[in-house]
Order: C-alpha cells, then sequence, then structure tokens
C-alpha cells in the first residue's frame, strides 16, 4: 500500500497543506489561521474530499453498465485512495489518480484525474482534469467539491448565525433548490426565498440535508461574518450546481461544494449513461473544470 504524503504550499502569509490521500487539501491558514475545518471525526471526519467518479448517493448505491451491476458508495472512491504526485513548486502542486484493477471492479472505466492546487494572493485556485485514455471506450462520470470551512471562524467573537450568504445579485428574491429524500433528489423543488440575493446563515436551513442549487445563474458567493468581516468568497462558474451543507447543529464547518455531477433522482431507473448530472467523454477527450476560494476580511 503507498504510504501517504503531505505536501506544503506557501505564497507570503498563506500557507496549504495537501495530503496525497484523496488529493485532499487538509489545511488552508493566513498569517496562521486556520480557515478549513479541521476534521474531527466526532462530527465529520474529513477535510475537503474530492468527489469522483459520482457525486452524492445512486439508488441503492449501484448503476449499471452494459448490462452488469455495480456498487458505488456516495461519493465514489477518490478520495480514500492515493493519488501519485506529478509536479510541484512553492505555490502549486498537481496529483493524478489513474484507473487500475481495484477502481475497474467498481468502475469499468479507463480514466486519469489530476487535481491541481495553486496559492494566490488571497486564497487558493482549485483545477479538475479528467482525461479519456482509452482508444475506444467512452468515460461516464461525475466530479465535484466538497471543501469544509471553519464556521464561525473566531468562535470566541461570534456565532454561526452571524454569517450572511451573499449570492451577488441585489435582484435576486428566491431561488429554486433541489430536495433531497434519503440522500436521492426528489421530485419536487423547494424555493429559498431571498433578501436582495442575501440570506442569513440559521441552523434550520439544513434540517434536511444540504442546500442544492443549480449555478446558472449563480457564478459565485461569499460567506461573511456580520461581526468580523472575517469568512470566504467562491467562484465557480466552471460549475453546473453548488451545495451548501453543514451536519447538524453548531458542527462548526460549511461546506461549500461546487458539483459538475448530482446525486441519483428517486425515479431513476439505475442504467450510469442515463444518470442525472453524468458527463460523457469520448475517447482521448478532456475535461476540465476550476474553482477559486478567497479568504475575506
Amino acid at each position: 500500500m503507498t504510504e501517504t504524503a503531505i505536501y506544503t504550499l506557501k505564497n507570503g502569509n498563506l500557507e496549504a497543506r495537501i495530503s496525497s490521500l484523496g488529493a485532499e487539501c487538509i489545511s488552508l491558514k493566513y498569517k496562521g489561521l486556520e480557515h478549513l475545518w479541521q476534521a474531527d471525526p466526532a462530527v465529520w471526519g474529513r477535510h475537503a474530499p474530492v468527489l469522483f467518479p459520482i457525486v452524492g448517493r445512486l439508488k441503492d448505491d449501484r448503476f449499471r453498465y452494459d448490462h452488469q451491476s455495480y456498487t458505488l458508495k456516495q461519493h465514489g472512491f477518490a478520495r480514500d485512495r492515493n493519488f501519485h504526485l506529478l509536479e510541484q513548486s512553492e505555490h502549486s502542486l498537481s496529483l493524478m489518480l489513474k484507473a487500475d484493477t481495484e477502481s475497474l471492479n467498481l468502475f469499468p472505466f479507463d480514466f486519469e484525474l489530476t487535481i491541481g492546487y495553486t496559492l494566490t494572493d488571497k486564497g487558493l485556485q482549485v483545477n479538475y482534469r479528467v482525461s479519456n485514455p482509452s482508444a475506444e471506450k467512452e468515460l461516464l462520470f461525475s466530479i465535484g467539491a466538497h471543501p469544509g470551512f471553519r464556521c464561525p471562524l473566531l468562535p470566541e467573537k461570534e456565532d454561526f448565525e452571524d454569517y450572511e450568504l451573499d449570492f451577488g445579485l441585489e435582484k435576486l428574491y428566491s431561488l429554486p433548490i433541489y430536495f433531497l429524500e434519503n440522500g436521492l433528489i426528489a421530485a419536487d423543488r423547494k424555493s429559498l426565498p431571498l433578501d436582495q440575493g442575501k440570506l442569513q446563515l440559521q441552523q434550520d436551513l439544513f434540517r434536511n440535508d444540504a442546500l442544492i442549487f443549480d449555478v446558472d445563474p449563480l457564478t459565485s458567493i461569499r460567506i461573511r461574518s456580520q461581526k468580523t468581516g472575517k469568512g470566504y468568497a467562491m467562484q465557480f462558474s466552471d460549475f453546473r450546481w453548488l451545495g451548501l451543507w453543514t451536519k447538524g447543529e453548531n458542527a462548526g464547518f460549511i461546506c461549500i461544494e461546487p458539483w459538475n455531477g448530482i446525486a441519483d433522482t428517486v425515479g431513476h431507473d439505475g442504467e450510469l449513461k442515463n444518470k442525472l448530472g453524468i458527463i460523457p467523454l469520448s475517447p482521448g477527450e478532456l475535461h476540465e473544470a476550476a474553482f477559486q476560494v478567497e479568504l475575506l476580511g
């Protein structure tokens, strides 16, 4: 079994640490202050997992492809596999995972998945690159991010409810959201009321699991404390959906999740090719997407 390695990136007052296990960012600090959730196993034992080759849950944790049935757990397997280092500089690095015998038993496709991290002046850019090295077979996949940020960032001075969501669209007074039913996308949509594109964070917003939006017309979000001015901004225009999630009351974090993929619908027929959000990639083709995180205040 490949040993897990930890890589450190630095850019002035910014520092990030990346694990080869899952190509997961496990720390993002500014002037020594940790901004990333620190994976308390009693609450949620991850930091910022990469979701591949599916996002969300499959119906009965199974899919069918080419007359065969496969079992695949929520969010796929990439987050639990060791990636190998492609290149690293002071400010950036990239890690790769390729299909192998273990992955082919779960997911019968050849793939090359590269995750890139670059420290910017104000935060972090994350690049996803999926290529299909097969000479003849189409690749069907989804990919997404699941970074958790400390919220409240300064618990001695502020609470979760002191933070405000700002979608950057003043004329936006409501957003349709997808409703999860036992982890699957329900047939009905709900509407989330907004105040000129803004919404105060409240614990009960997440009583039925994540809030899930279509990215169109959204391209960015800010989550900022009204007491300290600190918080997070994310730009995610390369993605189709955005999820927001925390786990129960006073969990201490908020996840901002850009996805190119989504959970199965409750009525899905189980065929991978018919799955909502599945991305078909022809032999030799490449899929690229990036999101940017800015630390505020």
